[in-house]
Parts: C-alpha cells; sequence; structure tokens
C-alpha cells in the first residue's frame, strides 16, 4: 500500500531522530581526549589482522611448499643465500655462491632484516614476510606522527593513517617480503622527525631507508620542496637546517653501505663480481637502473605514471582459483587467493581533487597541504621523467612510495566536506578493501 505524503515526512521524521540520538550517545565519547588513541590502536590492531591472516598462503595442496609471491622470489632467494642456504631448483639466485647478496641491484640492508627473520622463524611463510608485517605497521604509526607533526589534529592523523590501513596496496606489500615497506615505512618515520626540527635524525633514517631501497632518497626532495613552497615564511636557520638533514642521509646512506658490504659483499651474478666498496655498488645500482628501459611495442604488466593516477594496469602477483570440471571442460572457476598490485579504487577515484585543492591549501601557507603537495612532486615527477626522457620501465607498485601524499590531502578534503562525507567515504574504502582482500578463502 502507497504512503501518503504526509506519512513519508513522518517516517523521514522518525529516521532522523532515531539517528541524531545515535550520534548523540557516540559524539561524547569522540570529543574524548583519548578516543583518538583508542580508534588508532583500533585500526594497527585491524590492519595487522589482514596482514597476517593466512600468511603462509599460497600453498600447494596438500601444503607441502610455500609459493612466493611477485618479488619476493628475488628478495627471499637473495635471503636464503645471505643465510646459507641453496635456493629450490629453478629459483633465481640458485649457483650464487653461499654467504653474499646475489641481488646487487638494491642495497642489502631489508634483504639482511629477511635473512634474520628467516633464521630466527625459520625458512618459512613467518621467516620471510615478519619484517614486511612489522614495518607495516611502523609505517602507520610514523603517518600518525607525520600529520601530527605537520599541526594537524588527532582525528586527522587517525584519518589519515585509517585511509593508508584501508588501501589494497599497502595491505599486500605489508604481508609480502618486498622492499618497498621497508623503504617506505623510514621514509615516512623521517619525515615525521623532519617536520619536528630534527633534522640530523631525519638524515640518518633518510640513509637507512635508501639503505633498504635506493629510491627512497627522494624524501631529500620532499623536504627542499616543502621548505620552497613555504618559503616566504623561511629563514636562513630553516636552510641551514634542510643542508644539515640532507648532508646527514647523503653520508648516513654511504657510511652504512660500507658497513652493510663488510657482513655481506653485493654479488652480481652475471658478471660473478663482488661489490665490496659502496661506490662501485652504487655505480652498479645506477646502471642495472638504466638499463631497464621500455621496449616499443612490448605487453605486460608495466605501465606508466600518468597510468597510476586512474589506477590502471594493476598487476597479478599471484591467484589461485578452484574449477569445476564436466567432461574436461571448466564450468565455474572459484578464486580462492587473488594478490593484486591495485591501489584500493576509493582513494585513487579522489587523488586529484584532493591534491588540487591540497595546491590551493599549500598556496595559502598551509603546512598539512604544502606537505601533501611536495611528497607527491617528489614521489611522482622522478618517476614521470625516467619513463618519458630515460626511458625506464616502470611498474603501477612504484606508486606506494607516493601514496602517503594521497592518503593526507584525501583526508584533509573529507575532513573539511563534514561527518556525512567522512563516514560515506569510510564505508567506500571499506567495500573496496573487502573487494581486493587477497584471501577470497573464507
Amino acid at each position: 500500500m502507497a504512503l501518503s505524503g504526509a506519512e513519508v515526512g513522518s517516517l523521514r521524521d522518525r529516521s532522523f531522530e532515531r539517528l541524531s540520538r545515535g550520534w548523540g550517545l557516540v559524539a561524547p565519547w569522540l570529543r574524548h581526549p583519548q578516543a583518538p588513541i583508542a580508534v588508532l590502536g583500533l585500526v594497527l590492531v585491524c590492519s595487522l589482522v589482514s596482514r597476517t591472516l593466512h600468511i603462509g598462503d599460497p600453498c600447494s595442496n596438500p601444503c607441502a611448499s610455500h609459493t612466493l609471491i611477485f618479488d619476493e622470489a628475488y628478495y627471499v632467494d637473495a635471503a636464503r643465500v645471505i643465510d646459507g642456504i641453496h635456493p629450490p631448483a629453478g629459483d633465481p639466485y640458485r649457483t650464487a655462491p653461499l654467504g653474499v647478496d646475489p641481488n646487487a641491484e638494491h642495497p642489502e640492508l631489508a634483504k639482511l632484516i629477511v635473512a634474520g627473520t628467516i633464521d630466527l622463524f625459520g625458512n618459512d611463510p613467518w621467516g620471510w614476510r615478519l619484517g614486511s608485517v612489522m614495518f607495516g605497521t611502523v609505517a602507520l604509526l610514523a603517518m600518525f606522527a607525520l600529520v601530527q607533526g605537520l599541526g594537524g589534529g588527532p582525528w586527522l592523523a587517525v584519518g589519515a593513517t585509517a585511509v593508508m590501513a584501508a588501501d589494497n596496496l599497502f595491505l599486500v606489500h605489508g604481508r609480502i617480503a618486498t622492499l618497498d615497506i621497508y623503504a617506505l615505512a623510514m621514509m615516512l618515520a623521517a619525515a615525521a622527525l623532519y617536520v619536528r626540527r630534527r633534522p640530523f635524525l631525519a638524515g640518518v633514517l633518510a640513509g637507512i631507508a635508501a639503505c633498504m631501497k635506493e629510491t627512497a632518497l627522494v624524501v631529500l626532495l620532499a623536504f627542499l620542496l616543502y621548505e620552497l613552497i613555504l618559503d616566504s615564511r623561511r629563514s636562513r636557520r630553516t636552510w641551514t637546517r634542510l643542508a644539515s638533514c640532507w648532508a646527514t642521509a647523503v653520508a648516513s646512506f654511504v657510511a652504512l653501505l660500507a658497513v652493510l658490504e663488510q657482513v655481506v659483499a653485493a654479488y652480481n651474478p652475471a658478471t660473478h663480481v663482488r661489490y665490496q666498496s659502496p661506490f662501485t655498488e652504487i655505480a652498479h645500482i645506477l646502471a642495472y637502473g638504466k638499463a631497464l628501459t621500455v621496449l616499443p611495442h612490448a605487453t605486460g604488466i608495466s605501465s606508466s605514471p600518468w597510468q597510476w593516477l586512474v589506477d590502471q594496469k594493476p598487476i597479478p602477483y599471484a591467484k589461485v582459483a578452484e574449477n569445476v570440471l564436466s567432461g574436461g571442460h571448466v564450468l565455474t572457476s572459484h578464486i580462492l587467493i587473488l594478490f593484486q598490485g591495485e591501489v584500493n579504487p576509493f582513494i585513487m577515484f579522489i587523488a586529484i581533487p584532493a591534491l588540487v585543492i591540497a595546491v590551493r591549501g599549500a598556496w595559502q601557507g598551509d603546512r598539512l597541504d604544502a606537505f601533501a603537495v611536495a611528497w607527491f612532486l617528489a614521489t611522482f615527477l622522478p618517476y614521470v621523467f625516467l619513463n618519458t626522457v630515460e626511458h625506464r620501465i616502470t611498474y603501477l607498485y612504484y606508486v606506494l612510495s607516493v601514496m602517503p601524499a594521497i592518503y593526507l590531502a584525501g583526508a584533509r578534503l573529507f575532513a573539511r566536506l563534514g561527518p556525512a562525507a567522512i563516514g560515506g567515504w569510510g564505508i567506500a574504502l571499506l567495500a573496496g578493501l573487502v573487494d581486493l582482500y587477497p584471501i577470497r578463502s573464507f
């Protein structure tokens, strides 16, 4: 039976009253000084569970051997060689001499950590991936600290951290043994210290980040752009602070790399050369990167940086499906595991408008917006240059180092729009996270 206009209006009023009463019960709790910390703890716990649940998958059935996911094939096998363990037949670095780092195209530090966790917890998924889980949590805490260091309130800091935790690309790299999450965690920690005017400590952490993956040094460019954007409010002391941070970072990178080479030498399987000087290893890293050029008309998983902004060319890392057969034909296929190198679409959907609004805020001298813009330019434009000018091959997962700018800009955008918009976006982010969650066998 159809309702009259008055009845529809009455029903709407009652619904609004119930919603208002519900908000009235929640609002006092949200105003409690410790509420943001409680919500941050919940975000960290949920992220930790999502990044450790079924951490041994994919695995053969019956589970006799665990499958390495995507570039784990290089980094886990390199860690095995460091530990004196021969990789399985057919795996990368099978013939490399034991006790060296055969993945010489990247510095040793993150692989040494993986080797250490393998030594402590065993040559199994927990041993390979525990470091990524831990550094993923460090990255979330560093994101929270960075936002507060820039003058953001505790709820904005929690919001940006929650957006980061809801990103599938962050989740996947926070549970597999690749280098990117290690470097990102230290980049964010360095940034959190820099904005608190701790340039020497920030420089040390930036150097450590570069010893995990050399591309992390772009965080120094983010610091420079941040100061340039706010130039009218900067003094000579500011530029002295920036210079000391840069000098400390470079010195820390070179010095730590020299120490790492005494612990485990970088080894080039193609030339059988051991690099025992930081400068020869750096030269090899640069030469290796320069050689990774885009082939004309090539197809595959590579993508241009401009495609990242619309989340194109996601990368299939690992897939396990259960097929139902009849007469030798597949009737249905049910995906059990699907690890995708893909950003949560509800984050990337708002990336461009959020960054445009951040540019306006940065122009007006807002520190949070200025840092978001600086981080984006510093981490994104170098890949544009390398891909466009140097014809360097690039992949979607490189955008992981760019994403903190988008997490922050997106959180600021919705904070300006108010509670209703925040709630709607939060539901969308959760839906996107669940849809892309790699373990589908529940």
